[in-house]
């Protein structure tokens, strides 16, 4: 059998291989483990074009042969299966979930536990971290949210959403290939994969769907002058009595108000105003800028602590973000 052959280029990277035994490696890693056994004695022969983005990655894979794609993991990422041909059936702790050129799938990677194709074949796809997609959820709501998505797995992808999903992925993978334009162009490069994690949170129903379709009414107007008042003292230790003088009311009216017009308590949405606040110098930052010091001054004396709720938040540990300020491109994860 032929070894594998791989070839880097920064973030893009292009593997192809015959060996079911070093393809399990190749796609195993420190948080999941694959295992390939090929069902017919012709083997299985696959090729994958991988690239990274900022918020997520993509990958174009094409197969000939059948095979078993028994799958372990304990990484929290969501899969996006986009075929252009052929047949595969996902197992999601016990449900299968059929794809095809007309019909997609997103699944959960702790829930995925086998991929069953029969090639030829040929499929893009996403692969985004359930932080990213909390995180940008976050921002469109301005609001905390917690817990997983539970997409409903099946994507239409004759018309509609599906298959703009399918357009925007493939225009982004071609973009980031090897020499690319989107490689040598930051901003839009950002500008596209946002507007395809938005698009997925947008038009895939999920578990808190409901909360970007609810009707928005006017904020009341002490909820206004709270969330004001946060904004203008946020490096301060602010109290809950403080923040409900500067409001204009009671304690127990506020937290009513936040928790019908934001979704959460005062002091929820405090520290999501720091933590955006703590993102934002940290892309900025300069070389001679620590992410202690940047911590300690929006209200983060615990550095552990702060850590776990940054990364939950923003799917990357903090001194990630302090080494990416430069709009370098980042593999997902």
């Amino acid at each position: 059998m032929r070894r594998g052959n791989i070839a880097y280029k920064e973030d893009y990277v292009v593997v192809e291989c015959t060996d079911p035994a070093e393809l399990s490696s190749i796609l195993s890693g420190s948080e999941s483990r694959v295992t390939v056994k090929p069902t017919t004695r012709s083997g299985i022969q696959f090729k994958c074009e991988y690239a990274a983005a900022e918020l997520l990655g993509l990958a174009l894979c094409r197969y000939r042969g059948s095979a078993v794609f028994e799958h372990e993991s304990a990484n929290e990422k969501y899969l996006i299966f986009l075929p252009r041909y052929g047949f595969a059936a996902i197992d999601v702790n016990g449900v299968k979930v059929l794809t095809s050129p007309t019909r997609g799938a997103i699944v959960a990677c702790q829930q995925t536990k086998s991929l069953t194709l029969s090639g030829p074949m040929e499929h893009l796809v996403i692969v985004v971290d359930r932080a990213t997609l909390s995180s940008r959820l976050m921002d469109m709501l301005e609001v905390p949210v917690s817990g997983g998505f539970d997409f409903f797995p099946e994507i239409d992808l004759t018309a509609g959403p599906g298959l703009l999903i399918t357009q925007t992925a493939a225009a982004l993978h071609s973009g980031l290939a090897a020499s690319a334009t989107l490689r040598n162009a930051p901003v839009a490069r950002t500008s596209f994969t946002n507007g395809l994690v938005e698009l997925l949170l947008e038009s895939l129903p999920h578990r808190h769907t409901s909360k970007l379709n609810r009707p928005t009414s006017p904020m009341p107007r002490h909820v206004k002058r709270a969330v004001d008042f946060m904004r203008a003292n946020l490096s301060k230790p602010l109290t809950i009595q403080e923040i409900a003088l500067a409001s204009g009311s009671g304690i127990r009216s506020l937290q009513e108000g936040f928790r019908r017009f934001k979704l959460t308590t005062p002091s929820s949405y405090l520290q999501y105003l720091r933590l955006d606040a703590v993102h934002q110098e940290l892309l900025q930052a300069k070389p001679s800028q620590t992410v202690c010091d940047i911590a300690l001054r929006w209200g983060f004396p615990h550095s552990g602590r702060f850590a776990a709720d940054y990364r939950k938040r923003f799917g990357q540990a903090p001194s990630q973000t302090l080494r990416s300020s430069s709009f370098r491109i980042r593999p997902p994860g």
